[in-house]
């Protein structure tokens, strides 16, 4: 699935501003009463339009591999047991924690990408698929926001789960927390 280009996932390049998609919330200075976080932009985002045929709604297939501290969402669904930190709808639980998501305009949606049972200063690291109804002119924003300026940091090397990387994407461990998107295929519905 790595190996994938934009043609062999998405030869017409309706989904073409998502596929190799790279977020990486940076640390931009030390937080030193917390050692294993550091100071970080409190929202970065990155937006898309779905093209392809006028009034068509396209499964979107896309596989998501990240390095997130886990947030709490409250009221959302959970499409796929297998991968529980995988929330459809509901809203922000824990303001104070770093939330991944994927925003579709139309069919509106919200698609939570690091939601666990409880908060903690841990990295998690996350590799799985999903299929996203998304319509022609639909503006799909990829964000994390967080409710203060600190976040943890990957590339603290005295915890076991740091100094994480993403396999093909990042060739060594960085700091703050990362996400890659990639377009797996694309169905008209």
């Amino acid at each position: 699935m790595s190996g994938q280009n934009a043609q062999a996932g998405d030869p017409e390049g309706i989904a073409q501003g998502l596929h190799q998609l790279f977020i990486h919330d940076a640390c931009t200075g030390e937080y030193p009463p917390q050692p294993d976080t550091c100071i970080h932009k409190q929202l970065i985002e990155k937006a898309a339009t779905i093209g392809g045929k006028t009034g068509s709604i396209y499964d979107v297939r896309l596989r998501i591999r990240g390095l997130f501290e886990p947030t709490t969402i409250l009221g959302g669904e959970t499409p796929d047991a297998a991968h529980p930190y995988y929330q459809v709808g509901g809203a922000i639980r824990a303001r104070d924690w770093s939330a991944w998501h994927i925003e579709v305009s139309e069919p509106k949606q919200t698609y939570w990408l690091n939601h666990y049972p409880k908060v903690s200063h841990t990295i998690f690291k996350e590799d799985f698929e999903v299929i996203i109804p998304m319509a022609v002119g639909a503006t799909v924003t990829v964000r994390v926001v967080d409710g203060n300026d600190r976040q943890m940091d990957n590339a603290e090397s005295d915890r076991a789960d740091r100094m994480q990387i993403i396999a093909g994407v990042t060739d060594k461990p960085l700091g703050g927390q990362m996400l890659r998107l990639d377009v797996v295929k694309v169905t008209a519905r």
